[in-house]
């Protein structure tokens, strides 16, 4: 009988579920709304019962379950510390009540750390031994892989990449810092790059496509593939920013590859073209021939990461 385990990609806005062989391979899969309830108690008990149904409707019998979720996670205690996309959730431990309901063990991970053992088994990433993930969407995030373990660090934070300083006296972050990479180079910050150029009056183009609209980084991509040379300098410039930060990464890990997934992907070679210059010009020495390989898991890099996570659990 085919191993499989259950994998839960929880965020904001969706939940979503599936069966995974340890192939890689979905073989059922649940899309639902996060629960909005008022309480974290409340959304606990609804999110099992979600998974239990999975379960149920599957008809399979997985031998273990992980939640992957954005925010700091504790791994090791199966605890949300913070999560940013569900506000009630801080230090409380999810994998006990999930882990009794269902009679399997649980575990919880971190989304993008979880997306970069996920490229590791069974996308990008395969065939190596040491991987550097970053996430380059809303916000930025990380993931790494040595000597084919997730590495989680002392207190289970390690891969947060988008805060790493590239600028001191850059814009203030989320986190409190000034010019951390997230603040320079993400969906929020490229919005505002374009708002800013909007309040200049720079961008025709970018007006144009707003259409009285706040601006975003799609919008921003947008007006830069329209030929607008302002919006494609922003895009280069927070290119040229992330293969800084992405070489120093590569200077101080050497990772077999480099994986990268995340929205701002469609950004293009407007992006990734200065992001490879820039690293390749940090790297030093052997760890210049390091590769860039975007993601080969798309959306569902959240489920088979998950999915990779428990299957290194019951492999240890």
């Amino acid at each position: 009988m085919t191993r499989t385990v259950l994998a839960a990609d929880f965020g904001g806005t969706n939940l979503r579920a599936a069966i995974v062989s340890a192939e890689g391979h979905i073989l059922h899969r649940d899309d639902h709304l996060t629960p909005a309830e008022s309480t974290p108690q409340a959304i606990i008990a609804q999110v099992i019962e979600l998974l239990a149904g999975t379960v149920a409707a599957s008809g399979a019998q997985p031998a273990a379950a992980c939640i992957a979720t954005a925010g700091l996670i504790n791994a090791e205690e199966g605890k949300v510390i913070i999560a940013p996309n569900i506000p009630g959730f801080r230090n409380l431990v999810l994998t006990t009540p999930v882990g009794e309901r269902l009679g399997i063990p649980a575990y919880i991970e971190n989304d993008a750390s979880a997306a970069a053992l996920g490229e590791f088994r069974f996308g990008a990433g395969r065939g190596t031994r040491h991987l550097l993930h970053a996430t380059v969407g809303t916000g930025i995030g990380g993931g790494i892989v040595i000597d084919r373990r997730l590495y989680r660090g002392a207190k289970g934070l390690a891969g947060e990449i988008g805060h790493i300083i590239v600028d001191p006296a850059g814009p203030r972050c989320n986190c409190g810092s000034r010019g951390c990479l997230e603040a320079m180079v993400s969906g929020v910050a490229f919005a505002e790059r374009a708002r800013l150029i909007l309040q200049q009056g720079k961008s025709a183009i970018l007006k144009e496509i707003a259409a009285g609209e706040p601006p975003t980084a799609v919008h921003l991509s947008a007006a830069a593939a329209r030929g607008d040379t302002v919006c494609e300098a922003e895009i280069r410039h927070g290119g040229h920013i992330l293969g800084l930060a992405l070489g120093s990464l590569v200077n101080v890990l050497n990772p077999d590859c480099v994986t990268l997934s995340g929205g701002l992907l469609s950004m293009g070679e407007m992006l990734l073209g200065p992001a490879r210059e820039a690293m390749y010009s940090l790297a030093y020495g052997p760890a210049a021939g390091t590769l860039i390989h975007l993601s080969e898991l798309g959306d569902d890099a959240g489920l088979l990461g998950a999915a990779a996570v428990a299957f290194e659990h019951l492999d240890t």
